[in-house]
């Protein structure tokens, strides 16, 4: 049994008769009808009742069909696992990130990149980015994406584009009120900020104060600040719709910020999923600039 056997066989049932699935596919009449014929004669069993121009499937037949379709798939499936291998292209990815970036922007990359290599087992894990490099190297993941500051940056990482940070607070709170902020107006409020793990113990990434509320997500922090549980500095990708829809504010400031940028982190061995994943971040990043 050979699997074109099989497809004349699904070609013919589906079309109703061997012209027209000859007709459809391409193939001579003789060529279906003789790898038919060879599919019966490796099972020992007539597929089709034929009657002059007129095929009925035969009982075995109609209960084969199902198997023949799964079969063909299996099929498929082994030709493209083992195409993707000669390609470089990884059976498994494993992807730590945070969520500076827009939820929206992740899940259309994830969707683009299962179409785009659909046998390619891809694992993702939402974690700050102070705690990427070591997941990298226990080799959990091979690539992470995250937000660093200029003093924050790990060695190991590679720069992709400078992120825009924005001042945020609830319009309703009372430092939207205000002009311009200092610091000191700043530390009188509750600031929503990233927290992380170090050394197993928990390190918030305050600014001014202990006044502050950690978080490990900052989609998280970002709908704390809209509901007015205090301020927060964010990156804009993340905060853009929020101000355009006025649920945040930006507080005007002379404040000293340290830059931020999104950089990425990976294992020795970059495959062709990861390059494609890492080329769809940069532009993504590139457009916004």
């Amino acid at each position: 049994m050979r699997a074109e056997q099989v497809q004349a066989f699904i070609d013919v049932t589906e079309h109703g008769s061997f012209a027209a699935a000859a007709r459809h596919t391409g193939l001579k009449r003789s060529t279906l009808s003789a790898a038919v014929n060879a599919l019966e004669d490796s099972l020992g069993v007539a597929l089709f009742e034929r009657s002059g121009n007129s095929l009925t499937l035969t009982a075995v037949g109609d209960s084969v069909l199902p198997d023949c379709y799964r079969l063909l798939t299996s099929v498929s499936r082994i030709k493209k696992h083992c195409h993707q291998h000669l390609q470089g292209v990884e059976s498994q990815l494993g992807i730590a990130r945070d969520d500076a970036l827009p939820e929206v922007f992740w899940r259309q990359v994830m969707h683009d990149l299962k179409q785009q290599f659909p046998l390619t087992a891809i694992s993702v894990y939402l974690v700050p980015p102070q705690e990427h490099s070591q997941f990298v190297q226990r080799h959990t993941v091979d690539i992470a994406f995250g937000l660093y500051t200029a003093e924050g940056i790990d060695a190991n990482a590679a720069n992709l584009a400078a992120v825009s940070m924005r001042l945020v607070a609830a319009p309703h709170h009372p430092l939207s009120r205000l002009p311009s902020v200092t610091r000191d107006d700043l530390a009188q409020y509750t600031q929503v900020c990233l927290t992380h793990v170090q050394d197993d113990k928990l390190i918030s990434e305050a600014l001014f104060s202990g006044n502050y509320l950690g978080l490990t997500m900052f989609e998280v922090i970002r709908d704390a600040v809209i509901n007015a549980t205090g301020w927060a500095l964010l990156p804009y990708p993340l905060v853009k719709g929020a101000l355009e829809a006025g649920t945040l504010c930006t507080l005007n400031h002379d404040l000293a910020l340290d830059s931020h940028y999104y950089r990425y982190v990976e294992s020795d061995n970059r495959g062709v999923v990861a390059t494609a994943l890492l080329n769809k971040v940069a532009h993504f990043l590139a457009v916004l600039h």
